[in-house]
């Protein structure tokens, strides 16, 4: 079995965020936000770096979220559920459910950013313990046998 850098291909930046997006909008139809971890982590195999891999989950998932709420304004009552809930913290934020929205979007893009670190250290640290496809299946060179040491004879 080969490393999983060199099984799955380093797509580039834009076409791995499109491919975290539609992930994020998939998994979300399973209905758990904590999922969004994962999706970010899907979407990090597809990058090379920790910066990339952050960048793709908080941005797909950001974005897949931002999505689902604009299709919930024009489709349901988002924004009269969201001042509910920002009416129960108080009557000063009467008015304010814009606010609920914009920190759920930014929470899910917080999860899917921490999810793809996760996922980019993860399939490295997996990568340390399996071999590689492009070199030879040879084992690796032993090191040679340190030569014996001989004991002096003690005199009592």
């Amino acid at each position: 079995m080969g490393k999983i850098d060199d099984t799955v291909p380093d797509l580039g930046f834009l076409r791995a965020l499109v491919i975290t997006i539609v992930l994020s909008l998939v998994i979300q139809l399973a209905g758990d936000w904590k999922l969004m971890l994962i999706a970010g982590a899907l979407g990090a195999l597809f990058v090379r770096s920790i910066r990339k891999a952050f960048l793709v989950g908080f941005l797909g998932v950001g974005v897949a979220w931002s999505f689902l709420f604009v299709y919930m304004l024009l489709t349901a009552q988002a924004m009269a559920v969201a001042n509910v809930f920002i009416g129960l913290l108080g009557s000063s934020l009467a008015g304010l459910g814009a606010l609920v929205i914009v920190i759920s979007v930014l929470l899910g893009a917080l999860l899917g950013g921490f999810g793809g670190v996760f996922g980019r250290a993860l399939y490295e640290f997996i990568d340390e313990f399996l071999l590689s496809d492009t070199g030879s299946n040879q084992a690796p060179p032993r090191k040679p046998d340190s030569e014996p040491v001989e004991e002096e004879p003690t005199t009592e």
